[in-house]
């Protein structure tokens, strides 16, 4: 397997034969350095590509990708359907989902509105409206007091599984107030809660022929009512989640599923949880070695991590949500005292 990513930390060399770091420019992948990539690393029709967070909002690039091998995935036309906010909120109208208050023209009184891109990317662009100018592409969305959740689910076009229910875990970080953290599995939600939000994956799955593994991110406002946010219409990194509880692993699924058949075994799950730790400053990259065994994702040994981008991931996990959050405030704090000037509350 050939990896091309743009931090390719020393977790994703040690899983691939090969890893190719590809540049970022603005927060997207420099699309010359990724196409030259892909062209000479995994040539043809006999290299299938499997993409992830980062490509579905370059659909220009992935059209280009999609030209000369199979990319298993969804295509650029689902994408635009998902990444465009008039689109997808129109989709989500027809399907009868119910949504956040959501306009296109900056409200006049911008308090308790906030500035949305259709390629948030974990919310990195996510913005208070009253603080913040608009860019070409964003949309204005009411901020709903409650919780924020998301659902993991396998989809063939035509029918969806829903695999977990997610807590998610946002930070304020630099320029980000609501910068994606981390998830725990099995969400505190009710059974018809759960109910809902199936009922609302199975619908948009009819309507819009999504397919592979995607997530569906929604809130429950203080007045218990469900709100959708967006589907991310490709894996995400909630799928860490539940990797260990299927006999050959969720990308497999994914692959089955982006081709045709919707096939998923899953064991009884454990909690589990993850958060991503940012680097405050600039830091050097311990060796490998000296990493905690609970921490994923490490930058190779001897790299530079920038401020604002991501030093490594905390995992934990356990039998109960309370105990499995506690583990991850106790690593959280370990992290700390190593890089002191670096605070995470969940």
């Amino acid at each position: 397997m050939v990896a091309l990513d743009h931090y390719a930390d020393a977790d994703t060399r040690c899983f691939s034969a090969h890893t190719q770091a590809i540049p970022f420019h603005d927060g997207t992948f420099e699309p010359a350095a990724l196409l030259d990539a892909a062209c000479k690393l995994a040539p043809g029709k006999d290299f299938p590509l499997v993409y992830g967070s980062g490509l579905d909002s370059q659909i220009e690039t992935l059209e280009a990708l999609t030209r000369s091998r199979e990319v298993i995935g969804n295509s650029p036309v689902i994408q635009r359907l998902f990444r465009s906010p008039r689109s997808f909120f129109k989709l989500l109208q027809q399907c009868g989902v119910p949504y956040p208050e959501t306009c296109y023209e900056r409200p006049k009184n911008g308090q308790n509105w906030l500035i949305k891109s259709g390629c948030s990317e974990g919310g990195k662009r996510v913005r208070f409206c009253a603080q913040d100018q608009e860019r070409p592409g964003d949309y204005y969305q009411w901020r709903v007091a409650g919780k924020t959740y998301s659902a993991l689910f396998l989809a063939d076009s035509e029918a969806a599984k829903v695999i977990g229910f997610n807590t998610l875990w946002t930070i304020e970080f630099s320029a980000s107030p609501f910068l994606f953290a981390g998830a725990m599995s099995h969400a505190p939600l009710s059974p018809a809660q759960q109910r809902q939000i199936e009922a609302h994956i199975a619908a948009l799955v009819q309507a819009s022929g999504i397919r592979g593994l995607n997530s569906l991110d929604f809130m429950v406002s203080h007045d218990n009512e469900l709100l959708v946010l967006e589907v991310n219409a490709r894996p995400s990194a909630t799928m860490a989640l539940y990797d260990e509880d299927t006999h050959d692993g969720l990308l497999a699924a994914h692959i089955r599923a982006c081709r045709g058949k919707l096939k998923l075994d899953m064991a009884s799950s454990k909690v589990r949880a993850f958060h991503v730790c940012f680097a405050p400053t600039r830091v050097f990259a311990m060796p490998l070695a000296d990493w905690p065994s609970w921490c994923a994702d490490v930058p190779i040994a001897g790299s530079t991590v920038e401020p604002g981008q991501p030093l490594c991931t905390i995992v934990a996990e356990g039998d109960d949500p309370a105990d499995v959050e506690r583990l991850i405030r106790q690593r959280l704090d370990h992290i700390s005292t190593t890089w002191p000037t670096t605070t995470y509350p969940i």
